[in-house]
């Protein structure tokens, strides 16, 4: 308990210190497009949690002195965990592409099983068979370690969600290394635990703190490498599936979510908002209540966890029950895709969005260039007409400030509400846009335009950024390109031409 009460304590100060001297500078990322909270949170929540790895490694070599046990494999663990936790930091400063991202992961992944971090073996449920193949085995070591990472960053969408899953799933690593005699690994895991509670003060709806990549991976990282050093031959099958039974809910949430985007034709790592909690806010419930009800049903994935760890895998059956139920339960919210009923003809329906995103991926990517070249807020607003007109819509309204700028297509249905699709959307930050898109339910379906209205958004969304890249100020009507430096430049800026 001495040990929890200093990593959260640390843990907490850190990100108080940090969050102060950091917030809306540099440490501060921008408006988050797909994020529920409202204006600017600091992404430092992180560096709190490794300053708490740091107490919690000094706190298992202090046990150790004492019992004379080998902390060998926490050393290993702690340095793969800041690794992990410094790609995450670079990510949070200066985003990196996904593919450097993931193979620097493996990288990592692949340190930590050549250092000693891996499953060398694995039991198949129910059949008495044992898989000992090495090749097999580190395919499944670096899968297990680059999953857990991206799965507790994709989790991270909503105040308190992520923090509090990996506090639960801490938990439980600590009860299963007490349970398989490890003496220094229950002592490493409170203390991992403490420092995440010294975060969840800061991150807890409404949230002043948000974890960032850094702290995803590294928390990734540590549930995936103490859920190996928690097993041993007796228990290694039972001790990998609890943190996968507890994390049941947003395994499913992010495997959906995977299938949504991969048949829709968009990237795979692509945030949205129809992930569960997305769902449960739109139903009219509350960041706090939305987190609670995701906790509650984490806990109860948690307790079965815990029986099918006691019981050394051996209810089987039970597990197979509740992991259909929480798939049903995602499967009802994946409508824009699968459709309301999910019927072959709707499913095909949804396949025939490919194109409509494909079209759509390649204006957002022709918008952004441009605005790098454009020389005004104002004609960037021209720019992103054509790209609306292109992706079908037959009127919009753009709101910047105080500021609103309207559009619609001749010759269309743009002032019959009753035969328009019509979106409202808000990004919040330190200077909020709204963005009111219609288009004509002869042409659209509703799945169709609901798709996308979000792929125009989050177009403007990450033009906008990129100009605020540029020109270190962000977008508005009335505002103006910084001057050319470099001949490049110049000669990029005279070749620009708004399109009217």
């Amino acid at each position: 308990m001495v040990f929890a009460l200093s990593a959260g304590l640390v843990s907490w100060l850190v990100i108080n210190y940090v969050a102060a001297v950091f917030r809306r500078k540099i440490a501060t990322a921008p408006a988050q497009l797909h994020h529920t909270h409202e204006g600017y949170v600091p992404r430092v929540g992180g560096v709190g949690i490794a300053a708490g790895l740091i107490v919690a490694l000094c706190a298992t070599i202090f046990v150790s002195t004492i019992t004379g046990a080998s902390i060998q494999m926490y050393w290993i663990i702690s340095v793969g965990a800041l690794m992990a936790f410094g790609l995450g930091l670079a990510d949070d400063f200066y985003p990196i592409g996904a593919k450097m991202k993931l193979l620097v992961q493996f990288a990592i992944a692949f340190g930590a099983y050549t250092l000693g971090l891996q499953i060398e073996h694995l039991g198949v449920p129910g059949t008495g068979i044992v898989l000992k193949n090495p090749v097999l085995m580190l395919f499944i070591s670096v899968f297990w370690f680059v999953a857990m990472m991206n799965l507790i960053n994709l989790i991270d969408g909503l105040d308190g969600l992520a923090g509090g899953i990996a506090l639960m799933l801490m938990c439980l690593l600590a009860y299963v290394n007490f349970a398989t005699m490890a003496s220094v690994g229950p002592v490493f895991c409170i203390a991992i635990a403490g420092a995440i509670i010294g975060f969840l003060i800061h991150n807890f709806p409404p949230a002043k703190v948000y974890m960032g990549d850094s702290g995803a991976y590294m928390l990734g990282f540590l549930i995936a490498a103490l859920a190996i050093i928690s097993s041993d031959k007796g228990t290694v099958a039972a001790a990998l599936v609890a943190p996968i039974l507890a994390l049941a809910l947003p395994i499913a949430d992010v495997s959906f979510a995977i299938v949504r985007r991969g048949l829709a034709g968009l990237p795979i790592f692509r945030p949205d908002r129809h992930h569960i909690h997305h769902r449960l806010l739109r139903s009219g419930l509350s960041t706090r209540r939305t987190v609670i009800i995701l906790y509650s049903i984490t806990l109860v994935a948690l307790i079965f966890a815990l029986l099918n760890f006691a019981a050394q895998g051996r209810v089987i059956a039970l597990l197979a029950g509740f992991a259909f139920v929480i798939i049903l339960f995602v499967f009802r919210g994946q409508k824009i895709i699968f459709g309301e009923s999910g019927t072959v003809n709707e499913l095909r329906e949804g396949l025939g969005f490919r194109w409509d995103a494909r079209n759509a991926l390649h204006l957002k990517n022709w918008l952004v260039v441009e605005s790098e070249r454009a020389d005004s807020g104002l004609n960037l607003w021209q720019d992103y007409k054509f790209v609306l007109k292109k992706m079908g819509f037959c009127r919009a309204s753009l709101t910047l400030g105080m500021e609103t700028r309207t559009f619609y297509v001749p010759n269309t249905t743009h002032a019959d509400l009753d035969a328009l699709f019509y979106q409202t959307h808000t990004i919040e930050g330190e200077y909020p846009v709204e963005i009111v898109l219609y288009a004509e339910k002869q042409h659209l379906s509703e799945r169709q335009f609901n798709l996308l209205a979000d792929l125009a958004v989050e177009t403007w969304h990450a033009a906008a950024s990129k100009w605020k890249t540029v020109n270190g100020q962000d977008i508005s009507f009335k505002a103006t390109a910084i001057e050319s430096i470099t001949y490049r430049q110049q000669r990029n800026r005279a070749l620009y031409r708004p399109t009217y």
